[in-house]
């Protein structure tokens, strides 16, 4: 919590209440100060303000100059402490709707003053203070949902978003579907060509498909080398076609894998069209289509209904 202490401005205007306008009004000008506090002896005993000083030149203003502060300060002025927390000072200036505070200590001698420029600056920092948190939460929200290495969602947001899109699809009445892919013998690519080799073999390989996706569809880590396409508003049918140009544009990337009976870097998919099932269903179906394309040879997509 702020406290008053912390946000107060040295005491640069004080006068007592003997003093002649005159020379406070230049220690104001010279101070760049709208008020100045009164006191004696250490205590606060008034304050003056550019108010107070305009009241009393609209009156006399001819020997204006030449009067005591005493007849123009405000008597027995409202202060705060220097403990105080700054919330507590914000809601005194409010309810009273001043713009000055004298802060005084446990012995009521003044020590500083609180002004409601030094009000606006602290509040000022506060929200810019609040705009940096919200910003860095967001950036950390969405570190949380993406996968470090390949830039794309991780399993959490997959997780997510397919709540999100099932929900907002069945509303519409429409449809959607997923691709489980797999990266064709990739524990043997990682085994020849070693784990650095791989980890940027399988960054080329989900840039590419990144590139090749329709607008709209997502694609995330779903865990090692398995990724999972989202699709949605697609039926079976586009499902399929929108899978098969995903695998084929990782055929056109031609990476080298001697271990592969390809010869180079493929994938193999499963897909599965929202049926009113659950998301934990969903996947499964994929997965076993995903099976199934893999016991054709890979290198190829296969739908969940060509597995009943």
């Amino acid at each position: 919590m702020i406290a008053v202490r912390d946000l107060m401005t040295p005491i640069g205007s004080e006068a007592s209440p003997d003093d002649l306008l005159g020379p406070v009004i230049e220690t104001m000008r010279h101070n760049s100060h709208s008020c100045v506090v009164v006191s004696e002896a250490g205590r606060v005993v008034g304050l003056l303000t550019e108010r107070d000083l305009i009241g009393v030149f609209m009156n006399v203003a001819g020997d204006a100059v030449s009067r005591p502060v005493a007849d123009a300060m405000v008597v027995n002025p409202l202060c705060v402490n220097a403990n105080d927390s700054l919330l507590e000072a914000l809601k005194l200036a409010r309810t009273h709707k001043i713009r000055h505070l004298p802060v005084v200590d446990d012995n009521q001698l003044l020590v500083g003053m609180v002004t409601h420029t030094d009000m606006i600056n602290v509040y000022v920092d506060i929200l810019e203070n609040q705009v940096q948190l919200i910003d860095d939460n967001m950036h950390l929200r969405a570190q949380s949902l993406e996968d470090p290495l390949l830039g794309i969602g991780n399993r959490r947001a997959m997780e997510g978003d397919l709540v999100r899109v099932a929900a907002n699809t069945r509303r519409a009445g429409q449809r959607f579907a997923i691709t489980l892919f797999d990266l064709d013998y990739f524990k043997a690519f990682n085994d020849h060509y070693g784990h650095v080799h791989g980890d940027k073999a399988l960054k080329q390989v989900v840039n590419t498909m990144v590139e090749s996706m329709r607008h709209g569809d997502s694609l995330y880590r779903y865990g090692g080398e398995e990724l999972l396409l989202l699709m949605p508003n697609t039926d079976g049918s586009g499902a399929i076609q929108a899978a098969e140009r995903v695998r084929e544009s990782v055929i056109r990337l031609a990476l080298q894998h001697v271990k592969s009976p390809h010869g180079i870097l493929t994938v193999s998919g499963g897909i599965a069209s929202e049926d009113f099932m659950t998301q934990d269903q969903l996947i499964a179906a994929a997965d076993k289509a995903l099976y199934f394309a893999k016991s054709l040879g890979r290198n190829r997509t296969a739908s969940y209904q060509h597995t009943n």
